[in-house]
């Protein structure tokens, strides 16, 4: 992508504080950069925020910029960024994939994805590992309060224990993994 003579001059403009340089700039790649975005996020509000972020932040360190630019491909750059960082901010919202049986970002890119994958896998097996180490009393005492949720008193009962042994068996085979992994 190369410079426009158009682009060169708002550019040098914005440095020197010119205001209707930048609004021009801004309307010239203000529609282009949403179609970009789009295509990193399906959330036109995180796009159009990236976008506006990036011009805020244009022209708050415009005393700073650099002279040479392609300011093109500039804006097309700093709008991924800012994208990817506001996608990393919003995948605090996890999901099931019950084909893996593992959790996963809303909207992760595949390699993010893939990554996540293979860490929750890598995870997994040193688990897995872990638990093998516990006696069978303890495995029992987690897998009826994580995986059928019931109440300490439920699992002391079947146990044949009391609720707070049963509280502190629970309480140190974690503390065990936890130390494991």
């Amino acid at each position: 992508m190369e410079n426009t003579t158009t682009d060169i001059y708002l550019w040098q403009q914005i440095k020197k504080g010119d205001i209707p340089a930048f609004e021009t700039l801004y309307d010239i790649y203000a529609d282009v950069l949403l179609t970009f975005a789009l295509q990193y996020t399906k959330d036109t509000t995180i796009a159009k925020d990236a976008i506006h972020d990036v011009f805020l932040d244009i022209y708050k360190y415009r005393s700073g910029l650099s002279e040479s630019v392609n300011v093109k491909s500039y804006l097309f750059k700093i709008t991924q960024r800012n994208i990817l960082k506001k996608n990393q901010a919003s995948q605090k919202i996890f999901h099931l994939n019950t084909e893996y049986d593992y959790i996963t970002p809303k909207e992760a890119s595949f390699e993010d994805a893939l990554i996540d994958q293979e860490n929750t896998l890598e995870l997994n097996s040193k688990l897995a590992f872990a638990m093998q180490e516990l006696t069978e009393k303890q495995r029992k005492a987690l897998f009826y309060r994580f995986n059928e949720d019931k109440p300490y008193e439920e699992i002391a009962s079947i146990l044949e224990i009391s609720i707070e042994s049963c509280r502190t068996l629970i309480y140190r085979c974690l503390k065990e993994l936890r130390k494991k992994l």
